[in-house]
């Protein structure tokens, strides 16, 4: 008897690799030292618990060098529990409509040219990944295809391929401001 292969939707159960855990994680930690520019009063407005508050402020009064490199990495530890979208919300320059409107055009450029448009904007961000961007937009496409087949949509949008593409889009923007 052979065994018989797996079927391409069995390949997607896995999860993320190790090395995508990793540059998330590295975003996370971005995101943690962009919070730690912020004064204190900016920060204690933002939607943080007070361990991730108090990691914060200890960045800001320490001097040497790798205590503040092992200060980071707890912050980005701490990070995976904070809720990353309402901190993007609260923290993000894309508050500026007109930034959200190239957003949307890039958006709708991604998903109309795919590939092609990449390029553009792994220039206009340097922190975006080649591979997680595409990975974004061919799922987004593939998700289209099949909502224009069906006829039925998602029923909450929140959770579309092409809302995390539009997540993923606007915090690149923010981690490049």
């Amino acid at each position: 008897m052979c065994p018989r292969p797996p079927a391409d939707d069995d390949l997607d159960d896995f999860g993320p690799s190790k090395s995508d855990q990793k540059k998330s994680m590295e975003r996370l930690q971005a995101l943690g030292e962009r919070l730690a520019e912020q004064r204190e009063d900016q920060l204690r407005k933002l939607p943080l618990d007070e361990v991730l508050l108090g990691a914060l402020l200890e960045l800001k009064r320490l001097k040497a060098h790798e205590a503040i490199r092992r200060q980071k990495q707890f912050i980005g530890k701490l990070m995976r529990h904070a809720d990353e979208e309402a901190l993007l919300n609260a923290l993000n320059p894309l508050r500026n409509p007109a930034l959200l409107r190239q957003l949307d055009l890039i958006l709708e450029r991604l998903m109309q040219q795919g590939d092609e448009a990449l390029s553009e904007v792994l220039t206009r961000f340097p922190a975006a990944e080649r591979h997680t961007l595409r990975q974004h937009v061919r799922l987004a496409r593939k998700e289209r295809e099949r909502e224009q087949e069906t006829g039925v949509t998602a029923a909450n949008p929140e959770t579309t391929a092409r809302h995390k593409l539009w997540l993923y889009l606007r915090e690149l923007a923010a981690l490049a401001s």
